[in-house]
C-alpha cells in the first residue's frame, strides 16, 4: 500500500513562519539570522516550481539562501545526500555548497526539510548578457566557460537536469555558478525516477520526464552554448529575438518543435553568418533525436580566458601592475633662493631708510610727505615683482599652471568625445530596437494574415471535399443495404411462390363458405398471395365503414358479404401461410455468390471513382495551398532578409562604435592621467606664489 502523500506548507505559510527565525529554525546559526524583507516588512520569497527561497543574513554577517519546499519530492533526503556526496568529491569552482536539513523549519507545529545554501554574489545569465551583449570577446569567453562546465559534468557522469538561464549565475570575474540541484543525476542515483522535466524552453521535445541519466543535459547544453556563440557573432540577435524578461535566450520550445513555421528559426536560417545558420540547422536536427542519441557538447579547444578585473583609474588596463608610481617630488620654496631674497629685502630696507631721511631733512608740504610712503611702496612692490618674475621657481610654476590649463582642456575634449561616441552608440541601439519592434509587429501582423488566409482556404477546401468524403463514408452502409435488400427480395419472391401454390376453398377459413369463396375469386383473390392486407373505408353520405382487401398492385376491392369478422379471419389465414413459407427449409438465408459479387463489384467501382475524384480534388487544393504557403514564405523571407541586412549593418556600426569608444576612453584616461600628473607636479610649486614671496621678503619665512 502506497504511503500517503505528505502535505507541505505553501509559500505564504513559510513567510509567516520565517518572521520569527529563533523559533522556526533548528539550525543554531539560522536562529540568529534576519530574513530579507519586502516593502511591507515581511520575509521576501523567490517562488519556484516546488519551493520558495528566502535570503537570510546571520548575526556574523554571513548570508544564506534557504530553500523551503512546497511539495514532497520522492526520496528527497536520499537524493540530496547522494548529490552532496558526489559534488563534495569534485574540484570544480562552479559548485555551490549546501546542507540538507530534514528537520529544518517548523511550520504549524510540524518540522519540514530545508536546503541551506551558500549565497552567491552573482547575476543571472540573461542580465549578464544584457550588460555585455556588445562585448563579443566577453561573450565568446563566456560560451567557452560554459562548454568547460558542461565538460566537467560529463567527465563526472553527472547531469544537472535543468540547465537554463535561471540556474546559471555569472560572478564578477566571469565565472559560472551552477545552482538548483533538485533534479540532478549522479551515478549513485541510477535507477531512481526523474523528479522533474526541466524548463520547457531548454528541453528536447522528446524528453518525456521518464529519462534520468547522464544524457539529460545534452540538448540544453547545445542550445545554450550555440545561443551564446550566436550572440557573440551578431549581438543584434539578442535585441531582435530575446524579449525583455523573456524566460529563454534566443529560441522558445515552439521554435524547435515546429521549426518550419517559426519566425525566429527563419531569421537564423537566413542569417548572413554561417555559424548562426548552422545553429538553426543543428538545433532543428537535435530536436528530433532521442536524448540517448544526442552527441555531447565538446569542451573548448583552448582553456577559457580569464576575465580580468578593471584596472585602477588613471592607467590603461594593459599597464596596470607594470608601471610603478613615481616617488613624490620635493616641495619648492623661496628658501632655495637666499641671494634673491637678500637683495630684495635690502632694496626694501634702503627705500625705507631713504624715505626716513627725506622726511627728516626736508620740510616738504604735508600732502607731499604723505604721498611719499605710497610711492616708495609702489616702487618696492614693482622691484619685488620684477625680482619674483626672474626667479626659477615662479617661472617653473607659471609653466606648470599653463600646462595644467592645457591638460584640463584636453581632458574636457576627450570626455566630450567619449560622450559623443556613447550617444552615437545609444542612438544606434535605440534605432535598432525601434526597427526590431516594428519588424516584430510586421511579422506578427503578416503571420496573422497568413493564418487567416490559410484558415479561410482550408475551410473552403473542407466544404468542397465534404460531399465526396460523405459519399465515400456512406458506401459501406449503402452496400450493406443493397445486399440486405437483394436478400429480402429473394426471400419475398420465395414466399410469394409458396403462397401462390395455396388455393382458398370453402371451409378453409372459419365462416367462409362457397358463396364467399366465389365472391373472392370474382375479385381476383384465390391464394394468400393475391392480397396483402385489409383496411376499413368509410363510404356514402353516412360514412358507413366498409372492409376492403389491399391488392399487391396497390388497388383495393370490396367483396360482397365479407365483413370485419370474415376479413380478419382471411387475414389470419394469409399470415399463417406467410409464416409457413418463412419456415420452409428452402427459404434463402444468403445471397447467391454471383449476386453478391455483382453488388460488391458495383460498389467497388463506385468507391474507386469517388476516391479518384477525391484524390484529384485534394491534389488540386494542395497545389493551390502550396502556392499560398510559398508566397507566404517569400513574404516572410523578404522581411527577414531586410531585417538581416539591417541587423548586420547595425552590428558593424556597433563594432565600429565600440572600437572608437575604446579609443576615446583610452584617450580620456590618458588625458586624465596627464592632468593628474601635472596637478601632482603643481603641488610641488604651491609655495612659489607671489604673496608667499612677499611674506618671505618681509618676514624672512
Amino acid at each position: 500500500m502506497a504511503a500517503p502523500v505528505r502535505r507541505f506548507p505553501s509559500g505564504g505559510d513559510y513567510v509567516e513562519a520565517l518572521q520569527n527565525p529563533r523559533l522556526c529554525f533548528s539550525d543554531p546559526e539560522l536562529k540568529t539570522a534576519a530574513p530579507h524583507v519586502d516593502r511591507l516588512g515581511r520575509p521576501k520569497p523567490i517562488s519556484g516550481n516546488f519551493a520558495s527561497v528566502f535570503s537570510l543574513t546571520t548575526a556574523s554577517a554571513k548570508r544564506y539562501a534557504i530553500k523551503c519546499f512546497t511539495r514532497e519530492v520522492p526520496d528527497q533526503e536520499k537524493r540530496y545526500l547522494a548529490i552532496s556526496e558526489a559534488l563534495r568529491a569534485l574540484p570544480y569552482d562552479w559548485k555551490v555548497g549546501f546542507d540538507y536539513q530534514p528537520r529544518g523549519v517548523m511550520v504549524g507545529g510540524h518540522w519540514f526539510p530545508i536546503l541551506k545554501m551558500e549565497w552567491v554574489e552573482a547575476v543571472g545569465l540573461t542580465r549578464w548578457i544584457d550588460e555585455h551583449c556588445w562585448d563579443q570577446a566577453a561573450l565568446r569567453g563566456l560560451a567557452d566557460r560554459f562548454a568547460e562546465l558542461v565538460a566537467d559534468l560529463d567527465r563526472s557522469g553527472i547531469a544537472h537536469g535543468d540547465l537554463q538561464h535561471g540556474n546559471l549565475l555569472v560572478e564578477a570575474d566571469g565565472r559560472f555558478k551552477l545552482v538548483d540541484y533538485d533534479g540532478m543525476y549522479v551515478p549513485s542515483l541510477s535507477g531512481f525516477p526523474a523528479s522533474e522535466k526541466g524548463h520547457r524552453h531548454y528541453q528536447s521535445p522528446l524528453r518525456t520526464g521518464a529519462e534520468f541519466g547522464p544524457e539529460l543535459d545534452r540538448f540544453s547544453a547545445w542550445l545554450i552554448h550555440m545561443s551564446l556563440a550566436s550572440i557573440a557573432a551578431d549581438p543584434t540577435l539578442w535585441h531582435g529575438l530575446h524579449e525583455q524578461d523573456g524566460e529563454y535566450l534566443l529560441l522558445v520550445d515552439d521554435d524547435f518543435i515546429h521549426p518550419g513555421t517559426s519566425a525566429r528559426m527563419a531569421n537564423l536560417r537566413g542569417h548572413g553568418t554561417a555559424e548562426i545558420r548552422d545553429f538553426a540547422m543543428r538545433i532543428s536536427d537535435l530536436a528530433v533525436q532521442p536524448l540517448t542519441a544526442l552527441p555531447t557538447l565538446p569542451p573548448p579547444a583552448t582553456q577559457p580566458s580569464e576575465v580580468r578585473a578593471p584596472a585602477a583609474r588613471g592607467l590603461p588596463a594593459w599597464m596596470s601592475g607594470h608601471v610603478p608610481f613615481a616617488p613624490p617630488r620635493p616641495v619648492y620654496s623661496f628658501k632655495d633662493h637666499p641671494g634673491a631674497m637678500k637683495g630684495t629685502r635690502l632694496t626694501f630696507l634702503g627705500l625705507c631708510a631713504a624715505l626716513g631721511v627725506v622726511l627728516w631733512l626736508t620740510a616738504l608740504p604735508l600732502m607731499v610727505r604723505g604721498a611719499v610712503p605710497g610711492a616708495v611702496l609702489l616702487v618696492g612692490l614693482g622691484v619685488s615683482r620684477a625680482v619674483y618674475a626672474t626667479l626659477p621657481g615662479p617661472k617653473a610654476r607659471k609653466a606648470v599652471v599653463s600646462r595644467r590649463t592645457r591638460a584640463a582642456q584636453k581632458t574636457k575634449r576627450a570626455l566630450r568625445a567619449v560622450s559623443g561616441v556613447e550617444s552615437e552608440g545609444n542612438k544606434i541601439q535605440t534605432d535598432h530596437a525601434r526597427r526590431m519592434t516594428a519588424n516584430a509587429k510586421e511579422l506578427h501582423d503578416l503571420q496573422g494574415r497568413h493564418r487567416l488566409e490559410l484558415g479561410t482556404f482550408d475551410r473552403a477546401t473542407a466544404q468542397q471535399l465534404s460531399p465526396l468524403y460523405q459519399q465515400i463514408q456512406a458506401l459501406p452502409a449503402r452496400q450493406a443495404a443493397e445486399l440486405s435488400g437483394a436478400l429480402d427480395l429473394l426471400r419475398q419472391n420465395h414466399t410469394l411462390a409458396y403462397l401462390k401454390r395455396v388455393s382458398l376453398g370453402p371451409g378453409d377459413v372459419q365462416g367462409v363458405g362457397a358463396a364467399t369463396v366465389d365472391g373472392l375469386r370474382a375479385a381476383g383473390i384465390v391464394t394468400p398471395a393475391d392480397f396483402v392486407g385489409i383496411h376499413s373505408v368509410a363510404v356514402g353520405h353516412e360514412q358507413t365503414p366498409e372492409i376492403h382487401f389491399l391488392l399487391p398492385d396497390g388497388r383495393s376491392v370490396h367483396v360482397q358479404g365479407v365483413g370485419e369478422t370474415r376479413a380478419s379471419a382471411l387475414e389470419n389465414w394469409r399470415l399463417l401461410h406467410v409464416q409457413a413459407a418463412m419456415a420452409q427449409p428452402s427459404m434463402p438465408t444468403t445471397l447467391p455468390p454471383a449476386t453478391r459479387q455483382r453488388i460488391e463489384l458495383g460498389h467497388q467501382a463506385e468507391e474507386k471513382r469517388l476516391q479518384e475524384q477525391r484524390t484529384l480534388a485534394e491534389q488540386a487544393r494542395q497545389s493551390l495551398r502550396n502556392d499560398i504557403v510559398q508566397r507566404h514564405a517569400g513574404e516572410i523571407r523578404q522581411i527577414t532578409d531586410g531585417h538581416n541586412v539591417a541587423t548586420q549593418a547595425t552590428s558593424r556600426a556597433m563594432a565600429d562604435t565600440q572600437r572608437r569608444l575604446a579609443t576615446a576612453r583610452a584617450d580620456h584616461q590618458t588625458a586624465e592621467q596627464e592632468e593628474q600628473t601635472i596637478v601632482r607636479e603643481l603641488q610641488t610649486h604651491r609655495h612659489m606664489s607671489y604673496p608667499r614671496f612677499l611674506r618671505a621678503v618681509v618676514f624672512g619665512r
